[in-house]
């Protein structure tokens, strides 16, 4: 090992600092760790919903991440790996002879069944950042030709992993970061705004949006943004689906009707651009709230806007408050064919294809 500290240096520490700096350099960092160790794969990869599950392998086939997705690999009574984690006295390395005592009590041989396709039954492994609802482990994963590790290739894992824990705590600094930057920059434009990370979960928020969240029904529980309406919650995590799950795609407007049954907050929900290689802590997403949406006082600036009638205004503005097309027909005393009709005639008028974009349209009418 004397090698890799030559004259007082060690290489590890910049290589893994560089990682942490400049992401894309992960791949590179655990290759090199993996081919010191003479083993086939490194591999950084993280557990729980604060960590998103991710998973990154060095010199892999790209297909086997897809297929790791299809097994819970969190489940210790499938994932071998996660069971010896969670023996009683296991050491800060774990490896293969845990691994053995792990694999006997598994219910399933789907995992097993992934490490032989692969041929990565053996290596050794570490956490190198855990909380309470998420893990992020480093690992080395071994063929039949790289054998089971020895004491020396454990302790420069050990070694190494040590620089691979100080990369991950700071990127995660850089990452959170990256939320109060966001979130500064929205605090002096004055808006209400929740940021995302990559589970979906609120990571940093304005704070604008943080009184609004005691003015309105709007509240934030277990990380993720609510209502106190359930249908209201079901479409804003809805949206937040949408924007934050690969391949992040555009997401409806989510509008919250006041007290007269105009819309009163209008929610917008925007993918920000994906950076590969960022750990779970970085912003993937933000939720825009137009607080004070159009209610009755913006029927003339709709007629005006779009030459809507005063009916078809109306209408416009009740559907986009989220009233169902049935109550909108009973309320103004037509039949759902008319409605159907007014309907087809606001959208050509607007430019719309779908109510989604109506209600976009109709909640930018406050800004």
């Amino acid at each position: 090992m004397a090698s890799y500290y030559a004259e007082g240096s060690d290489p590890w520490a910049d290589l893994f600092l560089s990682a942490a700096l400049e992401p894309h350099l992960w791949d590179q960092a655990i290759r090199a760790m993996a081919q010191a160790t003479g083993s086939r794969h490194g591999q950084l990869i993280g557990f729980g919903h604060g960590a998103a599950g991710f998973n990154w392998i060095s010199d892999v086939e790209p297909d086997i991440v897809d297929k790791s997705a299809t097994i819970d690999g969190a489940a210790p009574d499938l994932n071998f790996r996660v069971a010896a984690d969670q023996l009683s006295g296991r050491p800060e390395i774990v490896h293969e002879a845990h691994y053995d005592i792990a694999r006997q009590s598994l219910r399933s041989a789907d995992y097993l069944d992934l490490c032989s396709d692969y041929d990565i039954f053996d290596g050794c492994q570490t956490r190198l950042f855990a909380g309470p609802d998420m893990m992020i482990g480093l690992a080395l994963l071994r063929g039949r030709k790289d054998g089971r590790t020895d004491q020396d290739q454990r302790d420069l894992f050990a070694h190494v992993a040590g620089h691979a824990r100080n990369a991950v705590r700071l990127q995660r600094a850089i990452e959170h970061q990256g939320f109060a930057l966001l979130a500064g920059a929205f605090e002096t434009m004055d808006r209400a705004c929740w940021l995302l990370d990559a589970t979906g979960r609120v990571g940093g928020m304005t704070p604008r949006a943080e009184a609004l969240l005691s003015t309105s029904r709007l509240r934030v529980g277990d990380g993720w943004l609510q209502s106190e309406r359930s249908d209201e919650t079901r479409a804003i995590l809805r949206s937040v689906r949408a924007v934050v799950d690969a391949p992040a795609r555009e997401a409806d407007p989510v509008a919250l009707a006041d007290a007269d049954g105009g819309v009163g907050i209008m929610l917008e929900f925007f993918p920000l651009p994906s950076r590969p290689w960022s750990l779970p802590f970085a912003p993937h997403a933000i939720i825009v709230a137009r607080v004070g949406a159009p209610t009755e006082r913006h029927v003339r600036l709709l007629m005006r806007t779009f030459r809507l009638t005063p009916a078809e205004a109306d209408i416009a503005i009740h559907l986009a408050a989220g009233m169902s097309r049935a109550d909108i027909a009973a309320r103004r005393g037509v039949s759902a064919e008319t409605l159907k009709a007014q309907l087809r005639s606001i959208y050509d008028k607007t430019g719309c294809n779908r109510e989604s974009q109506l209600v976009r349209i109709v909640g930018m009418m406050s800004s």
